[in-house]
């Protein structure tokens, strides 16, 4: 009898160590379940967040695509505007190439004796009047250096009774025949590159061989390439 009560008193202590090792791994399976569930949640969230950053991403690529397409052509437009208002500005030149070509138009009617004038004080006209001199010379004409004229408008008359200035290029010539092929020729080469240029309606009286070419202002609008190229599209 002294030994059954020691295995009895182990036996009550196994049940209560056996009860509490079952809760132990409850808890333990509870906490591995929750931290799975936890972790589980965690990954989801962070997946969800990542799409939606990548969505929020994309969205603010494509709008500030989207305002860089309308930057540049807002940009372009710019440009063009500006290339056409400095078309309408540019001053009347006619390159090394251009005065070769009109060389080259007028050569076949030289000698040609050709006076060039310009208006006083317009200093653009000045320098065109002096490039067509230039190409005339290479010609082989017999050209004057440009000289300028004053064309005054008269006062005292009623509003619209009197013509304003001309403008562009005037080529004249008298009734000798080669002068006036030559004045035709001109008139032609200056057109061609893209100047107002133009035969004068009223031929001199003289009998001798003289062109005159008279470089008026500026004519309003693109002059030149920058006039071809208008045209051309």
């Amino acid at each position: 009898m002294a030994l059954v009560k020691p295995v009895e008193w182990w036996s009550g202590w196994a049940d209560i160590l056996g009860v509490i090792a079952v809760i132990l791994g409850g808890i333990w399976a509870l906490v591995t379940l929750a931290g799975w569930a936890f972790s589980w949640k965690a990954g989801k969230l962070k997946d969800a967040a990542l799409t939606r950053y990548q969505v929020e991403a994309k969205q603010s690529i494509a709008e500030a695509n989207k305002a860089a397409s309308i930057a540049n052509q807002q940009a372009a437009a710019a440009n063009i505007e500006l290339a056409l208002l400095q078309s309408k500005m540019a001053p009347r030149r006619l390159t090394k190439e251009q005065q070769e070509r009109v060389a080259s138009g007028v050569k076949p009617l030289a000698p040609q004796l050709a006076s060039v004038w310009y208006g006083a004080g317009d200093k653009e006209s000045e320098n065109f009047s002096w490039d067509i001199a230039s190409a005339l010379n290479a010609a082989g004409w017999r050209v004057f250096s440009p000289a300028s004229t004053a064309t005054l408008a008269q006062s005292g008359k009623p509003f619209g009774s009197t013509y304003r200035l001309q403008t562009g290029v005037v080529v004249s010539s008298n009734k000798h025949g080669p002068s006036m092929k030559a004045a035709d020729a001109l008139a032609a080469e200056l057109l061609a590159l893209g100047f107002d240029a133009r035969k004068a309606e009223e031929i001199g009286s003289g009998h001798e061989p003289l062109v005159v070419v008279t470089v008026q202002a500026r004519p309003d609008g693109a002059q030149g390439e920058m006039k071809l190229n208008a045209i051309g599209r």
